[in-house]
Protein backbone atom coordinates (compact mmCIF):
# COMPACT_ATOMS: atom_id res chain seq x y z
CA UNK A 1 0.00 0.00 0.00
CA UNK A 2 2.98 2.55 1.38
CA UNK A 3 4.48 1.56 -2.02
CA UNK A 4 1.52 2.50 -4.27
CA UNK A 5 0.88 5.86 -2.40
CA UNK A 6 4.23 6.55 -3.41
CA UNK A 7 4.07 5.57 -6.92
CA UNK A 8 0.54 7.72 -6.83
CA UNK A 9 2.25 10.73 -6.23
CA UNK A 10 4.80 10.49 -9.07
CA UNK A 11 2.20 11.29 -11.34
CA UNK A 12 3.99 13.61 -14.46
CA UNK A 13 3.84 17.17 -13.93
CA UNK A 14 0.87 18.19 -15.97
CA UNK A 15 -1.40 15.99 -14.39
CA UNK A 16 -0.41 17.14 -10.95
CA UNK A 17 -0.99 20.65 -12.48
CA UNK A 18 -4.19 19.75 -13.73
CA UNK A 19 -5.21 18.31 -10.73
CA UNK A 20 -4.35 21.27 -8.66
CA UNK A 21 -6.79 23.83 -10.44
CA UNK A 22 -9.12 25.39 -9.04
CA UNK A 23 -12.60 23.84 -9.41
CA UNK A 24 -15.06 26.72 -10.14
CA UNK A 25 -14.54 30.52 -9.80
CA UNK A 26 -11.55 31.48 -8.75
CA UNK A 27 -11.24 33.70 -5.65
CA UNK A 28 -11.05 37.22 -7.32
CA UNK A 29 -13.86 38.95 -5.58
CA UNK A 30 -12.91 40.93 -2.69
CA UNK A 31 -12.82 44.50 -1.24
CA UNK A 32 -8.75 44.25 -1.46
CA UNK A 33 -8.83 43.18 -5.20
CA UNK A 34 -11.88 46.02 -6.45
CA UNK A 35 -9.60 48.96 -4.75
CA UNK A 36 -6.29 47.78 -6.21
CA UNK A 37 -7.97 47.58 -9.33
CA UNK A 38 -10.19 51.21 -8.46
CA UNK A 39 -6.46 52.51 -8.23
CA UNK A 40 -4.88 51.57 -10.83
CA UNK A 41 -7.44 52.84 -13.14
CA UNK A 42 -7.69 55.92 -11.47
CA UNK A 43 -4.01 56.62 -11.48
CA UNK A 44 -4.28 55.32 -15.06
CA UNK A 45 -6.65 57.67 -15.95
CA UNK A 46 -4.53 60.99 -14.98
CA UNK A 47 -1.58 59.34 -16.76
CA UNK A 48 -3.83 59.18 -20.09
CA UNK A 49 -4.78 62.59 -19.55
CA UNK A 50 -1.20 63.58 -18.90
CA UNK A 51 -0.14 62.35 -22.00
CA UNK A 52 -3.21 63.62 -23.87
CA UNK A 53 -2.02 67.39 -22.52
CA UNK A 54 1.23 66.96 -24.36
CA UNK A 55 -0.35 65.52 -27.24
CA UNK A 56 -3.01 69.04 -27.17
CA UNK A 57 -0.03 70.87 -27.35
CA UNK A 58 0.81 70.12 -30.61
CA UNK A 59 -2.19 69.71 -32.34
CA UNK A 60 -3.83 72.09 -34.26
CA UNK A 61 -6.66 74.42 -32.31
CA UNK A 62 -8.42 77.57 -32.07
CA UNK A 63 -7.37 78.08 -28.71
CA UNK A 64 -4.57 77.86 -26.65
CA UNK A 65 -4.10 74.14 -25.22
CA UNK A 66 -4.12 73.64 -21.40
CA UNK A 67 -1.06 70.97 -21.94
CA UNK A 68 -0.80 68.56 -19.56
CA UNK A 69 -1.03 71.18 -15.80
CA UNK A 70 -4.69 71.02 -16.89
CA UNK A 71 -5.29 67.98 -15.09
CA UNK A 72 -3.45 68.97 -11.88
CA UNK A 73 -6.39 71.76 -12.12
CA UNK A 74 -9.12 69.57 -11.94
CA UNK A 75 -7.39 66.60 -10.25
CA UNK A 76 -10.13 67.86 -7.58
CA UNK A 77 -13.34 67.18 -9.49
CA UNK A 78 -11.43 63.77 -10.52
CA UNK A 79 -11.23 62.76 -6.93
CA UNK A 80 -14.95 63.71 -6.78
CA UNK A 81 -16.29 62.13 -9.88
CA UNK A 82 -13.46 59.74 -10.57
CA UNK A 83 -13.36 57.46 -7.63
CA UNK A 84 -16.79 56.38 -8.00
CA UNK A 85 -16.33 55.74 -11.54
CA UNK A 86 -12.92 53.74 -10.80
CA UNK A 87 -14.62 51.31 -8.41
CA UNK A 88 -17.24 51.29 -10.68
CA UNK A 89 -15.11 50.56 -13.72
CA UNK A 90 -13.15 47.74 -11.32
CA UNK A 91 -16.14 46.11 -10.23
CA UNK A 92 -17.93 45.97 -13.43
CA UNK A 93 -14.48 45.29 -15.93
CA UNK A 94 -11.50 44.83 -14.33
CA UNK A 95 -12.73 42.16 -12.04
CA UNK A 96 -14.76 40.20 -14.59
CA UNK A 97 -11.40 40.25 -16.94
CA UNK A 98 -9.49 38.64 -13.84
CA UNK A 99 -11.77 35.79 -13.44
CA UNK A 100 -12.15 35.16 -16.99
CA UNK A 101 -8.74 34.84 -17.25
CA UNK A 102 -8.00 32.73 -14.44
CA UNK A 103 -11.29 30.17 -15.11
CA UNK A 104 -9.80 30.35 -19.37
CA UNK A 105 -5.80 29.60 -17.80
CA UNK A 106 -7.26 26.83 -15.64
CA UNK A 107 -9.21 25.05 -18.41
CA UNK A 108 -7.15 25.28 -21.18
CA UNK A 109 -3.68 25.07 -19.00
CA UNK A 110 -4.27 23.36 -15.81
CA UNK A 111 -2.39 25.99 -14.23
CA UNK A 112 -3.02 29.72 -13.24
CA UNK A 113 -0.84 32.00 -15.40
CA UNK A 114 -1.13 35.60 -15.30
CA UNK A 115 0.27 36.54 -18.92
CA UNK A 116 -3.94 35.34 -19.61
CA UNK A 117 -4.80 38.45 -18.02
CA UNK A 118 -3.21 40.83 -20.73
CA UNK A 119 -4.84 38.40 -23.29
CA UNK A 120 -7.93 38.36 -22.55
CA UNK A 121 -8.40 42.60 -21.64
CA UNK A 122 -6.56 43.01 -25.17
CA UNK A 123 -9.38 40.67 -26.71
CA UNK A 124 -11.93 42.87 -24.91
CA UNK A 125 -10.64 46.07 -25.83
CA UNK A 126 -10.41 44.89 -29.65
CA UNK A 127 -13.94 44.04 -29.40
CA UNK A 128 -14.53 47.40 -28.18
CA UNK A 129 -12.42 49.42 -30.34
CA UNK A 130 -14.00 47.63 -33.63
CA UNK A 131 -17.75 48.44 -31.99
CA UNK A 132 -16.31 51.90 -31.76
CA UNK A 133 -14.83 51.81 -35.46
CA UNK A 134 -17.72 50.57 -37.09
CA UNK A 135 -20.44 52.81 -35.24
CA UNK A 136 -18.40 55.89 -35.36
CA UNK A 137 -16.10 55.75 -38.04
CA UNK A 138 -13.16 56.59 -36.40
CA UNK A 139 -10.01 56.93 -38.45
CA UNK A 140 -7.96 53.94 -38.46
CA UNK A 141 -5.27 56.33 -36.50
CA UNK A 142 -7.69 56.87 -33.37
CA UNK A 143 -8.36 53.71 -33.24
CA UNK A 144 -5.03 52.44 -32.80
CA UNK A 145 -4.30 55.11 -29.86
CA UNK A 146 -7.29 54.11 -28.24
CA UNK A 147 -6.58 50.26 -28.39
CA UNK A 148 -3.32 50.65 -27.24
CA UNK A 149 -4.21 52.84 -24.26
CA UNK A 150 -7.36 50.72 -23.57
CA UNK A 151 -5.18 47.98 -23.57
CA UNK A 152 -2.59 48.81 -21.54
CA UNK A 153 -5.07 50.64 -18.99
CA UNK A 154 -7.82 47.64 -18.40
CA UNK A 155 -4.03 44.98 -18.32
CA UNK A 156 -2.44 46.78 -15.54
CA UNK A 157 -5.38 47.27 -13.42
CA UNK A 158 -6.66 43.59 -14.05
CA UNK A 159 -3.12 42.53 -12.97
CA UNK A 160 -2.70 44.19 -9.75
CA UNK A 161 -6.47 43.24 -8.63
CA UNK A 162 -5.41 39.75 -9.22
CA UNK A 163 -2.36 40.50 -7.40
CA UNK A 164 -4.24 41.73 -4.85
CA UNK A 165 -6.68 38.95 -4.75
CA UNK A 166 -4.29 36.16 -4.63
CA UNK A 167 -1.72 37.70 -2.09
CA UNK A 168 -2.82 40.63 -0.70
CA UNK A 169 -3.55 44.26 -0.65
CA UNK A 170 -1.88 46.36 -3.56
CA UNK A 171 -3.85 49.73 -3.14
CA UNK A 172 -0.50 51.38 -2.14
CA UNK A 173 1.43 49.52 -4.97
CA UNK A 174 -1.01 50.87 -7.24
CA UNK A 175 -0.91 54.72 -6.12
CA UNK A 176 2.95 54.57 -6.10
CA UNK A 177 3.49 53.10 -9.65
CA UNK A 178 0.46 55.64 -10.82
CA UNK A 179 2.47 58.69 -9.30
CA UNK A 180 5.83 57.24 -10.69
CA UNK A 181 4.63 56.87 -13.88
CA UNK A 182 3.47 60.42 -13.78
CA UNK A 183 6.55 61.77 -12.58
CA UNK A 184 8.03 59.75 -16.01
CA UNK A 185 5.50 61.26 -18.31
CA UNK A 186 6.39 64.61 -17.34
CA UNK A 187 10.05 63.87 -17.49
CA UNK A 188 9.96 62.22 -20.81
CA UNK A 189 7.28 64.71 -22.56
CA UNK A 190 9.05 67.77 -21.22
CA UNK A 191 12.71 66.73 -22.38
CA UNK A 192 11.15 65.58 -25.73
CA UNK A 193 9.73 68.89 -26.56
CA UNK A 194 12.68 70.45 -25.10
CA UNK A 195 15.16 68.96 -27.59
CA UNK A 196 12.69 69.42 -30.31
CA UNK A 197 11.10 66.18 -30.76
CA UNK A 198 7.92 68.06 -30.61
CA UNK A 199 7.10 71.27 -31.56
CA UNK A 200 4.30 73.22 -29.79
CA UNK A 201 1.35 74.36 -32.10
CA UNK A 202 1.14 78.07 -33.04
CA UNK A 203 -1.21 79.91 -35.09
CA UNK A 204 0.40 81.51 -38.48
CA UNK A 205 0.92 84.75 -38.33
CA UNK A 206 -1.24 87.00 -41.02
CA UNK A 207 -2.20 90.80 -42.00
CA UNK A 208 -5.17 92.14 -43.93
CA UNK A 209 -4.28 91.45 -47.10
CA UNK A 210 -3.85 87.77 -46.69
CA UNK A 211 -7.39 87.66 -45.47
CA UNK A 212 -9.27 89.48 -47.74
CA UNK A 213 -10.92 87.46 -50.72
CA UNK A 214 -13.68 84.78 -50.37
CA UNK A 215 -13.94 81.74 -47.19
CA UNK A 216 -16.35 79.12 -47.22
CA UNK A 217 -17.75 76.85 -44.33
CA UNK A 218 -18.44 73.55 -46.58
CA UNK A 219 -21.58 73.73 -46.42
CA UNK A 220 -22.97 76.23 -48.71
CA UNK A 221 -21.86 79.75 -46.44
CA UNK A 222 -19.36 82.12 -47.66
CA UNK A 223 -17.69 85.28 -46.34
CA UNK A 224 -15.93 87.75 -48.55
CA UNK A 225 -14.31 90.16 -46.38
CA UNK A 226 -12.70 92.98 -48.88
CA UNK A 227 -9.68 95.28 -49.27
CA UNK A 228 -11.69 98.10 -48.33
CA UNK A 229 -12.97 96.90 -45.29
CA UNK A 230 -16.17 95.82 -46.53
CA UNK A 231 -17.88 92.76 -46.22
CA UNK A 232 -20.52 90.40 -47.25
CA UNK A 233 -22.16 87.07 -45.55
CA UNK A 234 -23.94 84.84 -47.53
CA UNK A 235 -25.48 81.69 -45.99
CA UNK A 236 -23.49 81.95 -42.87
CA UNK A 237 -24.60 79.62 -39.95
CA UNK A 238 -25.69 81.67 -37.24
CA UNK A 239 -25.13 79.47 -34.55
CA UNK A 240 -25.75 81.69 -31.38
CA UNK A 241 -29.83 81.74 -32.98
CA UNK A 242 -29.62 78.19 -33.04
CA UNK A 243 -28.11 77.82 -29.77
CA UNK A 244 -30.49 80.11 -27.77
CA UNK A 245 -33.34 78.22 -29.10
CA UNK A 246 -31.96 74.96 -28.88
CA UNK A 247 -32.49 74.06 -32.65
CA UNK A 248 -30.67 72.63 -35.17
CA UNK A 249 -27.78 74.70 -36.73
CA UNK A 250 -27.73 73.25 -40.05
CA UNK A 251 -31.69 74.61 -40.76
CA UNK A 252 -31.30 77.28 -43.31
CA UNK A 253 -33.57 79.36 -40.80
CA UNK A 254 -30.44 80.04 -39.01
CA UNK A 255 -28.55 81.08 -42.05
CA UNK A 256 -27.27 84.81 -42.82
CA UNK A 257 -27.31 86.79 -45.25
CA UNK A 258 -25.77 90.39 -45.13
CA UNK A 259 -23.21 93.29 -45.85
CA UNK A 260 -21.19 94.78 -43.44
CA UNK A 261 -17.94 95.38 -41.98
CA UNK A 262 -14.82 93.78 -40.76
CA UNK A 263 -11.36 94.74 -39.95
CA UNK A 264 -8.04 92.84 -38.42
CA UNK A 265 -6.55 93.36 -34.71
CA UNK A 266 -3.00 91.96 -34.90
CA UNK A 267 -2.74 91.20 -31.18
CA UNK A 268 -0.44 92.15 -28.38
CA UNK A 269 1.97 89.63 -28.36
CA UNK A 270 1.42 86.16 -29.76
CA UNK A 271 -0.53 85.07 -32.80
CA UNK A 272 -2.85 83.70 -30.35
CA UNK A 273 -4.24 86.87 -30.18
CA UNK A 274 -5.35 87.55 -33.63
CA UNK A 275 -8.81 88.14 -34.21
CA UNK A 276 -11.17 89.16 -37.43
CA UNK A 277 -13.86 91.25 -36.43
CA UNK A 278 -17.00 91.68 -38.37
CA UNK A 279 -19.90 93.48 -37.93
CA UNK A 280 -22.89 92.58 -40.11
CA UNK A 281 -26.65 93.63 -39.19
CA UNK A 282 -28.37 90.15 -40.39
CA UNK A 283 -25.97 87.69 -37.92
CA UNK A 284 -26.21 87.73 -34.55
CA UNK A 285 -22.12 88.83 -34.25
CA UNK A 286 -22.98 91.78 -35.00
CA UNK A 287 -22.47 94.84 -32.74
CA UNK A 288 -25.19 97.67 -32.90
CA UNK A 289 -22.74 100.42 -31.41
CA UNK A 290 -20.41 100.28 -34.36
CA UNK A 291 -18.30 98.89 -31.83
CA UNK A 292 -17.97 95.08 -34.18
CA UNK A 293 -17.55 91.70 -33.12
CA UNK A 294 -16.41 92.01 -29.90
CA UNK A 295 -15.51 88.60 -29.63
CA UNK A 296 -13.78 88.33 -33.00
CA UNK A 297 -12.70 85.40 -35.21
CA UNK A 298 -9.33 83.41 -34.30
CA UNK A 299 -6.80 82.69 -36.64
CA UNK A 300 -5.70 79.02 -36.95
CA UNK A 301 -4.66 76.48 -39.45
CA UNK A 302 -1.26 77.36 -41.77
CA UNK A 303 0.44 79.65 -42.96
CA UNK A 304 -0.34 77.95 -46.65
CA UNK A 305 -4.14 77.27 -45.51
CA UNK A 306 -5.11 79.79 -42.60
CA UNK A 307 -8.81 79.54 -41.20
CA UNK A 308 -10.86 81.63 -39.33
CA UNK A 309 -13.21 80.29 -36.35
CA UNK A 310 -15.65 81.57 -33.88
CA UNK A 311 -16.73 80.15 -30.68
CA UNK A 312 -20.50 79.29 -29.65
CA UNK A 313 -22.50 77.57 -27.22
CA UNK A 314 -21.31 76.68 -23.67
CA UNK A 315 -18.52 78.60 -22.88
CA UNK A 316 -17.38 75.56 -20.57
CA UNK A 317 -17.19 73.01 -23.67
CA UNK A 318 -17.70 75.62 -26.54
CA UNK A 319 -18.17 74.82 -30.61
CA UNK A 320 -16.31 76.14 -33.17
CA UNK A 321 -17.58 77.40 -36.70
CA UNK A 322 -14.70 77.35 -39.19
CA UNK A 323 -14.16 78.82 -42.57
CA UNK A 324 -11.77 77.95 -44.91
CA UNK A 325 -9.92 79.36 -47.85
Amino acid sequence: MAGNAAWDTRKPWGARERADAPSGPPPVWSGRSILAGAAALFMGALVGAEVGGFAELTAEAPAPADGPGGSLLLLPLLVCFGGPAALWGSLTVVLPVVWVARWASGRLTGRDAWWWVPVVAGVLVSVVVAVIGTVRHVGPGPLTLILLTGAVLLAGAALLARDAALHGGRLLRALGYGALAMVAVFGIGAAAFGAGLFTEYRPPKVDASRLAGDWTDGRGGTLRPAADGTARAEGLTDHEAAYEDDADADLAKYRCTGTGTWSYAPGDSTTWDQRVRLSIEACSFHEPYGLGDPEGWRITGTPEHPELNREYGDLDVPGWYTLTR
